[in-house]
């Protein structure tokens, strides 16, 4: 498909899941050649990353947002994000709902070509989503039965239009179907998944070059020769370097050996002093995760005033500073650059021990109470910032290292709380369904004021009046309930070379630039 992305300046957040990479030492090659014609390189575009975007193979469905910018030149999807951040049709050519909002009919391009020579079809498109009561695929979960955002029937109406059918009205679906879930793979990898291992099956303009590929280290993708659209990608490859150690990652940006990098925020100001381009965007909330929303497990837990007084007892500014430096301390769930951000609930929910003690006492808890917190290893260092914060109210945290994965999974069935948990917004049912009422809600909780907001902003459409306050109510229904305690804006900055580079744009609430936004110096 042919994409036609202009650069603009927004701000991003990003939810990716990070996996084991190998370190800058298995890395060989430099960040590209002289200029050609006075202008940049584009012979070849090296990009670090901070995990193994690959790790489990070329199946996009085995992945989350995080991994869209490696997969979106290799894949087209039903839908995409735009340089603004809205959802808009990629192989999609029409959609529309039944009145209702519990169908969803879409038309299709089918002259959208496969790596295995097959083409899109309506059929194939539902051979797709089929699989999504598929396990592994983990972009498919909300979509399988007993999913918040359950698609009960996929129906063939011609070659090139097909209807979802869904459980429950859903509006506004089609931001589910960006990627990675709104990925189509050919008809070969869907007859056999497995070979997904190996080699993708999409229909998008880059394909990976095998011979110039090592697992872990190194993955190089090239443009079709034979696929229509490809001048919407300036360059002629793009190298994507998995490279774990945040250091390194500076390292190789400052010394030239990238050219773009996903960085730290507490390693921004290291680049700023090397000269190299920087550019940090903000939009990851970091929450502490409520499980036990309503005194299933001990009856404080259903009283409002109880998280309210958990979450302003924590002088965010003070952790922030010491644990993670660099980014933003808040107390709304929604970003600072959202319609939806209110920035009364920064003062409303300032630190203030003594208020918390008075809201404990109100509640019936003037003695405080206990309870257990199990932790990560990457957990570890937070919880151990937050705990004499709440020490100090009269609350005794219990932190319990998890034995296994396993266990930290149970938890959420047996503890009151977790995280922390990033959270991006560019898909708000998204999060109300899959996290809210989803994973993080195995008591059954109930909360008709944030499903109402949720719903108001589907309903909203292209509205964007309507959408704001849908966010704002959404936001303040979520702080106020204590569904969620936010932390800190967690900012995603990139280095990268001014020499190759025009400074990186984002779509929307995302953390990732769209790979074909990626525009050369000159």
């Amino acid at each position: 498909m042919s994409r036609t992305i202009r650069p603009t300046r927004t701000v991003v957040a990003f939810a990716a899941v990070g996996v084991a990479a190998l370190g800058l030492s298995a890395c060989t090659g430099g960040g590209g050649g002289g200029s050609t014609d006075g202008g940049s390189d584009t012979s070849r575009l090296v990009i670090a990353l901070e995990s193994d975007a690959a790790a489990l193979g070329y199946d996009p469905l085995r992945y989350g947002s995080g991994q869209r910018f490696f997969y979106e030149g290799i894949y087209d999807s039903l839908f995409l994000l735009d340089e603004d951040g809205q959802v808009v049709p990629d192989l999609v050519t029409n959609f529309e709902y039944n009145e209702e909002q519990t169908e969803l009919t879409l038309d299709l391009d089918t002259s959208a070509t496969f790596a295995d020579g097959s083409t899109l079809s309506a059929d194939l498109v539902k051979q797709n989503l089929d699989f999504r009561g598929d396990p592994d695929l983990s972009a498919y979960s909300g979509f399988a039965e007993g999913g918040e955002q359950e698609i009960s029937d996929v129906t063939v109406v011609d070659d090139d239009t097909v209807t979802l059918v869904f459980a429950a009205p859903q509006p506004g679906f089609e931001a589910n179907l960006v990627l990675p879930a709104g990925a189509i793979v050919g008809a070969d990898g869907v007859a056999d998944r497995s070979s997904l291992d190996a080699t993708p099956d999409g229909s998008g303009p880059l394909e990976i070059d095998a011979d110039a590929t090592v697992k872990g280290n190194t993955y190089l993708q090239v443009k079709k020769a034979d696929y229509a659209g490809t001048d919407d990608y300036p360059f002629d490859t793009y190298e994507f370097r998995p490279i774990l150690d945040p250091q390194a990652r500076v390292n190789a940006a400052i010394s030239g050996e990238v050219d773009l990098a996903y960085i730290t925020a507490d390693t921004q100001s290291q680049v700023e002093s090397a000269g190299v381009g920087l550019v940090a965007n903000g939009g990851v909330i970091q929450n502490l995760l409520p499980f036990d929303k309503n005194g299933s497990l001990a009856p404080q837990w259903a009283d409002p005033r109880v998280w309210k007084a958990l979450s302003i007892a924590i002088d965010r500014d003070a952790y922030v500073n010491a644990v993670h430096p660099g980014d933003i301390p808040t107390a709304n769930a929604l970003p600072a650059d959202s319609p939806g951000y209110i920035p009364e609930l920064e003062t409303e929910y300032a630190y203030d021990p003594e208020g918390a003690k008075d809201l404990l006492a109100e509640a019936g808890y003037a003695d405080g109470f206990s309870f257990e917190f199990y932790i990560s290893q990457g957990s570890q260092r937070d919880l151990e910032a937050l705990q004499p914060y709440w020490a100090e109210i009269g609350v005794d945290v219990t932190l319990v290292n998890a034995s296994s994965t396993e266990e930290l999974f149970r938890a959420v069935q047996t503890t009151p709380i977790g995280g922390p948990i990033p959270l991006t917004w560019t898909n708000p049912a998204g999060n109300v369904f899959g996290v809210l009422f989803g994973f993080a809600n195995f008591h059954g909780a109930e909360n008709p004021a944030i499903q109402g907001a949720v719903g108001a902003y589907g309903a909203a459409g292209g509205d964007a009046d309507a959408q704001a306050a849908a966010l704002t109510d959404l936001n303040s229904s979520i702080v106020e309930s204590g569904w969620l305690i936010p932390l800190f804006e967690q900012l995603s900055p990139w280095a990268y070379s001014t020499s190759k580079l025009q400074e990186p744009t984002f779509p929307g609430t995302e953390s990732f630039p769209i790979l074909a936004s990626l525009q050369p110096a000159s």
